[in-house]
């Protein structure tokens, strides 16, 4: 029970960044939200998705010579951009920000860094 509230406190923070809309911790293995801010039960369409392209580049990174580790992904649609930061090496959890096109997408990634390191110690 307290990692679950430890997560809420997290995804809250991070939801009060400049710009965020929506935010969800997803497990890559399941495909599955395991906590969530402002995301509705039928997204399980771009759950999915999200969690292939945060598939594909972990493979991506594992194949190149510079086995560079992901810091984040970064989508950008003509009104929203999706952000995907893995939480840990393996990727077994990732986060998922939906941001609004018009935010200052370096001070949000910025931010949720900063916040990150705190909850990730």
């Amino acid at each position: 029970m307290r990692m679950e509230h430890e997560v809420d406190t997290l995804l809250d923070e991070i939801s009060k960044i400049d710009g965020v809309n929506k935010v969800a911790v997803i497990n890559n293995i399941t495909k599955k939200i395991e906590r969530c801010i402002n995301i509705h039960d039928r997204c399980d369409a771009l759950v999915q998705a999200m969690s292939d392209v945060v598939r594909v580049n972990m493979k991506y990174s594992r194949l190149t010579e510079k086995h560079n580790e992901i810091e984040d992904v970064l989508i950008t649609y003509s009104d929203e951009i999706h952000l995907l930061k893995p939480l840990f090496r393996t990727a077994k959890y990732f986060i998922y920000i939906s941001i609004s096109r018009g935010a200052n997408i370096a001070l949000t990634r910025l931010r949720l860094n900063e916040t990150l390191e705190r909850y990730l110690k």
